[in-house]
């Protein structure tokens, strides 16, 4: 898919939009709804939970593929009498008003707000985003009845809370899904941005989300192989393999002949692999003892006379050869954990910072000097107020601007 964007670009565009939409809101213009399209498991969904969780936002979130009733979605239809003041009263709450209201002769069908519309425009929230999921593999009926609400935040007699966006994840229409094309008349009505998978992304999506550890060493080392294979994205994607993950992480010990067995068996049941991709690669894994990596969370806060030697051990082999492949993966998992730690509460930036002058430091090299500037440098602007005091040492100074 040309023209893509990764999840972590898309993240930013969005939230940009959505402040944005805020901004439209109070000088009363009509917000921008906003399109996610990507291949099924990829993590679109999760993306748009945790922009909510950064925006404090209130999540909505409607499978318009999983409704029965257009009524499910829209409400359903009432009927309501006027009363002198102009107040519309439902049929069947007029006979409690009779002794306080006078009713006219005017009467109207109208529809009830539907169960899955907040109460209120706050409850402790800066917005709504409304995520419609798998716009595109709704029932017609249901794909019209949502043109209004897409273009004007409203449908019929009942209006959106306040400051809500409405985003709409889809597949793409390639052939290889059961979706409905868009007309011109649909795509005009949001933004559609098209994504794709980034193992970066993912990565750091599973550190935070603490998956097994062994299980994001797999993934990191087979990126390419297991998420990036246009032939393989029928059958692996990060869903399937986040799936695929759990359901082995109970078994402890992996380079046990049971266990890599029970694991590959596993893998049958996870993957419609025929040729058997997963299993030729995680057999590979266990025996370049992948599985057996220091953790990030032992290489950031271990004591370095005994993590020191362990990183030395992981990336170099019996002849003193340096292996650029594992210090790859051990760089990306120091990285990601690093965001990881710095995001937990009463967590140390100076634990960090030491760490990482140690790793540059050492002896002998660990990981290139350039890719440990790198992880300095995205610390540093990631986290400014918790990193200021290392623009003191002169020579990450340096590098970090220059």
């Amino acid at each position: 898919m040309e023209n893509t964007l990764t999840l972590d670009e898309f993240r930013d565009i969005c939230k940009y939009l959505i402040k944005n939409n805020k901004r439209l809101i109070e000088k009363g213009d009509r917000p921008i709804a906003i399109g996610i399209e990507g291949e099924a498991g990829l993590g679109k969904t999760s993306i748009l939970m945790q922009i909510c969780d950064e925006l404090n936002y209130g999540c909505i979130r409607l499978n318009l593929a999983e409704l029965e009733e257009v009524s499910d979605l829209t409400g359903f239809p009432i009927k309501e009498y006027k009363t002198n003041d102009g107040e519309w009263v439902p049929a069947d709450l007029v006979h409690k008003f009779c002794d306080e209201k006078v009713f006219t002769n005017e009467s109207r069908m109208s529809y009830a707000a539907p169960e899955w519309l907040p109460n209120s425009d706050g409850e402790g929230k800066d917005g709504w985003l409304l995520i419609l999921d798998d716009y595109t593999r709704a029932n017609s009926l249901f794909m019209q009845s949502t043109m209004q609400l897409i273009q004007d935040g409203r449908y019929i007699s009942w209006n959106l809370p306040k400051n809500t966006t409405i985003v709409l994840s889809t597949n793409p229409d390639s052939g290889q899904y059961a979706v409905s094309s868009l007309d011109p008349a649909q795509k005009s009505r949001f933004i559609n941005f098209p994504v794709k998978f980034s193992i970066d992304s993912w990565s750091q999506w599973a550190e935070n989300v603490e998956l097994d550890t062994r299980a994001i060493n797999f993934g990191i080392s087979y990126s390419s192989e297991l998420f990036e294979n246009e032939k393989q994205l029928a059958t692996i994607n990060p869903r399937s393999y986040t799936m695929f993950a759990n359901a082995i992480s109970g078994i402890d010990d992996w380079q046990k002949p049971d266990s890599l067995a029970m694991i590959l068996n596993i893998s049958k049941g996870c993957f419609n692999d025929p040729d058997n991709v997963v299993g030729s690669l995680f057999t590979t894994f266990i025996a370049n003892k992948l599985d057996q990596l220091i953790s990030p969370k032992d290489m950031l806060t271990g004591k370095w006379d005994t993590i020191q030697p362990k990183i030395e051990n992981a990336v170099y082999d019996n002849q003193g050869n340096y292996k650029p492949a594992v210090a790859a993966i051990l760089q990306t998992r120091l990285l990601n954990y690093s965001m990881f730690y710095f995001e937990q509460k009463g967590s140390n930036s100076d634990l960090v910072y030491n760490r990482l002058l140690e790793i540059l430091n050492a002896p002998k090299m660990l990981f290139s000097e350039d890719i440990v500037f790198n992880i300095i440098k995205t610390l540093c602007t990631k986290y400014k107020n918790r990193t200021n005091k290392w623009m003191l040492n002169n020579q990450l100074r340096q590098r970090i601007i220059g």
